[in-house]
């Protein structure tokens, strides 16, 4: 029996992560001494929460063999989203949802073509974002959808907004590309946004066997590392739940141009103090998740 009255600010989940994995200061500390020795780059976006989205979608759409983000393009009329895809890198191809899949056709994609791409896809999620808290899939699709085909202009931002972000975004990218995309090339096919139990949360990669979780904001604080901490935690599990073959978990700060990735067994084991059961410590957090009223927690 978990006591949950000691923590008022914090949901659920987060106080079974804190029980269950006691030994997170270790860890905290470890990423924040190997954080502070690297090169930070200087991006000063308008804003960061736009921002860390159109990074995380350009990565998926420059890493993603078949296109991802599906449920974004749905939300958008067909050929608008065929041209996303092209700008993207990516040809569109039938598919028999009713919208444009596509697969990768240009590996070399021009930054500046990438981040519209990205951008207007940010935009999208965040749209679509708003309506998950309250609807269900299929309403909030609908809904997102019918609320751009009144408004377009939503899928541009304000100008100055983007001109701000694209010079943010260069500094990134043109780091992610001295050596970043190959590696996370390496682990293995990515699949992006991946939904996890049943839509109740979503892990920003699987790549291979590994749960990638990207940052491009500052981690200077320890409720900033923490909450990345119970992040990876909850999607690998939640991911090793669903039958996906884990084996480890990986942080890419984009500021700090650092790639960290652990052993999922271990780093589990280490930060519970003693080797638990993957397999019924996982069920145990489904559980209780499924528990939770589904919009509006999202993780």
């Amino acid at each position: 029996m978990y006591v949950r009255f000691r923590h008022p600010q914090q949901d659920p989940v987060s106080v079974w992560i804190a029980e269950m994995f006691p030994h997170q200061d270790v860890l905290r500390a470890e990423i924040a001494a190997d954080l502070s020795r690297c090169s930070i780059l200087l991006t000063d976006p308008p804003d960061k929460s736009y921002f860390g989205h159109v990074v995380e979608l350009a990565i998926g759409l420059a890493l993603g063999d078949q296109s991802p983000y599906p449920r974004l393009f749905r939300c958008l009329d067909p050929g608008l989203a065929t041209r996303i895809l092209t700008m993207a890198g990516h040809q569109s191809v039938a598919g028999d949802a009713g919208y444009a899949a596509g697969r990768r056709s240009d590996p070399a994609v021009r930054p500046a073509q990438l981040f519209t791409a990205a951008s207007r896809l940010a935009h999208v999620r965040i749209l679509l974002n708003a309506f998950d808290r309250h609807h269900s899939d299929a309403d909030a699709v609908a809904n997102t959808r019918h609320l751009l085909e009144q408004y377009p202009h939503l899928l541009h931002g304000a100008l100055r907004e983007t001109y701000q972000t694209r010079r943010s975004f260069r500094i990134v990218w043109s780091s992610y590309h001295s050596g970043f995309h190959d590696a996370l090339r390496s682990y293995g096919p990515a699949t992006a946004q991946l939904s996890l139990l049943d839509g109740h949360r979503h892990a920003d990669f699987l790549l291979g066997t590994t749960v990638l979780e990207v940052k491009s904001g500052g981690l200077d604080e320890d409720r900033y590392l923490d909450e990345l901490i119970r992040q990876i935690l909850t999607y690998a599990l939640l991911a090793h739940h669903d039958g996906h073959p884990v084996t480890h978990v990986a942080v890419y700060a984009t500021r700090y141009q650092r790639l960290l990735r652990y052993r999922f067994d271990e780093l589990t084991h280490q930060l519970a103090g003693e080797p638990i059961d993957l397999t019924a410590t996982a069920a145990e957090l489904a559980a209780l998740i499924r528990n939770q009223p589904r919009y509006g927690l999202a993780a």
